[in-house]
C-alpha cells in the first residue's frame, strides 16, 4: 500500500511539473520555445517523462543563430532534469537527435555542449551525472565538423571518467607519507579503505577532517581494523604540508600524492573512494555524510 501510495505521489508530481513546464513559453519571457504537452493518456512517471524528452526539442530550430543565449541554456536545464526518471534508452536517443540536429548551426551545437558540463560535470554541476555527459561528449568526439585539437579535451574527460569505475579495481596510488616515505596503496591490507583525498587550503576539506576524526562509529572499526582510512593530499610532498598533516587524526594513513589526479576523478574535494579488501571500488564521488552514513548501517 505504502508503494502504491508513493508511485501515485510520484506520477501527480510529475504531471505538475511537466504540465507547468509545458506552458512556460506562454508564461515566460526567458523560455525560448513552447515544451512539449504530455497526453493525459500517458499516466506513469517513466513514461511522461520518456515523452517529454523525446518531444522536447521538436518547437527549437537549431539550424538559425539562436540570440538569446540564456534562455537556450534555462532549457537545456529544464530538458535535463527528467533524464533521471526518463528510461536510458529513450535519453540516450534524445541526446543523439538533438546533437545531430545542432550541428546545422555550431555556435548552437557549442552552447549545448558548454551547458551539458555546466549541468552533469563540472565542479557543482546541478544534475551532476557522467554516465548522462558522456552521451553529449561521444557525440563531440564523433563530429566530423569538430576539429581535433577541440576533441582533445573531451578526450581527457572520457579517459578520466573511464578510470575507477565502480566495480572496478582502483588505480595504483604512490604517495609519500609525513615521514617522507614512499608507499602504495597495495601495501594497505583491510577489510574496507578509505581514501580520502582533501587539501590544506580547502575550507570544506578542514571540516570534512574534523567530522571523520571525531565520528565515533569509523573510529571503532579502524580501531578493530575493519577499516583503515588514507587521508591523501593531491599535490606534491613539502616539509609545511608534512607539518600542517601532524595535526590530523593519529588513527589515519597521511601521504601526499602528486600524482592522483591523474588517476582519480577528483573535480570536487573533499572526496572519498571506497575500496574493499581487494582494492576494488565500492563507491566513489561520496562526501563525507555519505561515508559516514554507510558506516552507521
Amino acid at each position: 500500500m505504502k508503494k502504491m501510495k508513493r508511485n501515485i505521489l510520484l506520477i501527480f508530481v510529475a504531471t505538475f511539473v511537466l504540465s507547468a513546464f509545458s506552458q512556460n513559453a506562454q508564461e515566460k519571457k526567458p523560455n525560448l520555445f513552447a515544451y512539449p504537452v504530455v497526453p493525459d493518456t500517458i499516466s506513469t512517471l517513466e513514461n511522461r517523462s520518456n515523452y517529454f524528452i523525446s518531444h522536447f526539442w521538436e518547437n527549437c530550430n537549431l539550424s538559425k543563430p539562436i540570440k538569446d543565449e540564456a534562455a537556450l541554456i534555462s532549457a537545456f536545464g529544464d530538458y535535463v532534469v527528467f533524464f533521471q526518471y526518463a528510461h536510458r534508452n529513450v535519453v540516450k536517443a534524445s541526446v543523439n537527435e538533438l546533437m545531430n540536429k545542432a550541428q546545422s548551426n555550431m555556435k548552437n551545437f557549442w552552447l549545448i555542449a558548454d551547458a551539458a558540463e555546466k549541468n552533469l560535470y563540472s565542479v557543482g554541476a546541478t544534475l551532476p551525472s557522467d554516465e548522462a555527459y558522456m552521451l553529449f561528449v561521444n557525440n563531440i568526439l564523433r563530429s566530423s565538423k569538430v576539429k581535433k585539437g577541440e576533441k582533445e579535451r573531451y578526450q581527457l574527460q572520457v579517459n578520466k571518467i573511464n578510470k575507477n569505475q565502480v566495480g572496478s579495481y582502483a588505480s595504483a596510488l604512490e604517495y609519500v607519507d609525513i615521514k617522507g616515505n614512499k608507499k602504495t596503496l597495495e601495501d594497505i591490507k583491510a577489510k574496507n579503505v578509505i581514501i580520502f583525498f582533501n587539501d590544506t587550503e580547502c575550507e570544506d576539506c578542514s571540516i570534512a577532517r574534523l567530522r571523520l576524526s571525531t565520528n565515533v562509529a569509523l573510529n571503532k572499526l579502524i580501531d578493530i581494523g575493519e577499516v583503515v582510512l588514507v587521508s591523501i593530499y593531491p599535490s606534491g610532498y613539502s616539509k609545511d604540508w608534512a607539518e600542517q598533516a601532524k595535526g590530523y587524526s593519529d588513527k589515519w594513513i597521511i601521504g601526499a600524492s602528486e600524482n592522483a589526479d591523474e588517476d582519480y576523478d577528483l573535480r570536487v574535494t573533499p572526496n572519498i573512494y571506497l575500496l574493499d579488501a581487494e582494492k576494488k571500488i565500492i563507491a566513489k564521488n561520496l562526501n563525507v555524510a555519505d561515508i559516514l552514513n554507510a558506516l552507521s548501517r
